[in-house]
């Protein structure tokens, strides 16, 4: 009975390691249009004065997280050789994000290990019951799209993800910073 109770422990205590580990990773992406010559790109703009854009389900971004996330945005082109210019007009390629939150609910299950002899039953044989147990948690999505400026077609869309911590919620700038950085790893220019 001891070793049952301690295997169990440490199986939740691997559950949660693991689940711990999960929450703290980006995952991030991103695909282009192979048609478009990135190599003749020199300079960016924001697509407009706000390149925050929004939908019909708007998910609430304080002010000061989306200019940390412009700030991010900013600072990546231009650490990977593109030049910024307030002229749109003048820029080749203009940029604008958004974010999403959903709530999501993670369900688990596992056996319980039970014994016992009751009637019909083989006597001293294992019986297993399930216990259920569920998670609720934010996942955050940032998206940034760039739009060639003379056609205005789309030619690269990236994405990060992650799920939201408390820390994430009181000051998001690291996780921004990284989310960015990550999805513009693998930009094609």
């Amino acid at each position: 009975m001891q070793s049952q109770k301690r295997f169990r422990a440490i199986g939740v205590m691997v559950v949660f390691a693991a689940l711990v580990a999960g929450c703290a990773t980006i995952q991030t992406g991103s695909h282009f249009d192979e048609t478009t010559d990135f190599s003749a790109y020199r300079s960016f703009s924001w697509i407009d004065e706000d390149p925050y854009i929004t939908g019909d389900a708007v998910t609430l971004v304080s002010p000061l997280a989306q200019e940390q996330i412009r700030n991010a945005i900013r600072s990546e082109l231009e650490r990977i050789g593109y030049a910024f210019t307030d002229d749109r007009g003048n820029a080749d390629f203009v940029v604008s994000f958004t974010v999403g939150a959903r709530e999501q609910i993670r369900v688990e299950s596992y056996p319980v290990q039970y014994r016992g002899y009751w009637g019909w039953h083989v006597p001293y044989s294992v019986y297993y019951y399930r216990e259920v147990q569920t998670h609720s948690y934010t996942r955050g999505t940032l998206g940034v799209d760039i739009f060639d400026n003379e056609s205005g077609k789309p030619v690269w869309h990236g994405w990060a993800e992650k799920t939201v911590t408390q820390s994430d919620r009181e000051d998001p700038s690291k996780s921004i910073r990284e989310g960015v950085a990550g999805l513009f790893e693998k930009f094609p220019g």
